[in-house]
């Protein structure tokens, strides 16, 4: 299976794609493709009618919502943890009540989807 999705952004061309064998996207920009892993991605933000893909090392901005990226990337590590948030579960350095912590990012973690989140994480 394998996801396409091609988006004019900025002057940047950006192609991504998908398998579930590979586990990574490769988004275009200009004539080139970049890899970037899934385990890189720490957390995804949406920020109005686009996303913010953040990993350790860079912030890329995509034209999708965060609905859409959901439904077509049905990724197991990523989860849903807000209306405006999916967090990469194996970057989750802590969480309570309220919110998840990745480095120093506090991110909201919303009634709805605190079930799914807690199912995701194995809690000792």
């Amino acid at each position: 299976m394998a996801l396409h999705l091609h988006v004019r952004l900025f002057h940047i061309s950006l192609f991504i794609t998908w398998t579930m064998a590979s586990s990574v996207l490769f988004i275009r920009k200009n004539d080139r493709h970049q890899r970037i892993r899934i385990q890189d991605i720490q957390y995804i933000s949406a920020a109005g009618s686009y996303l913010i893909i953040k990993t350790a090392t860079e912030e890329l901005s995509l034209a999708q919502n965060l609905s859409q990226f959901v439904r077509k990337n049905p990724i197991a590590s990523l989860i849903r943890v807000h209306r405006s948030y999916i967090v990469n579960i194996d970057c989750v350095d802590s969480f309570d009540h309220d919110f998840v912590y990745i480095g120093e990012q506090k991110i909201p973690l919303g009634d709805s989807y605190r079930e799914k989140f807690m199912n995701g994480v194995n809690c000792a």
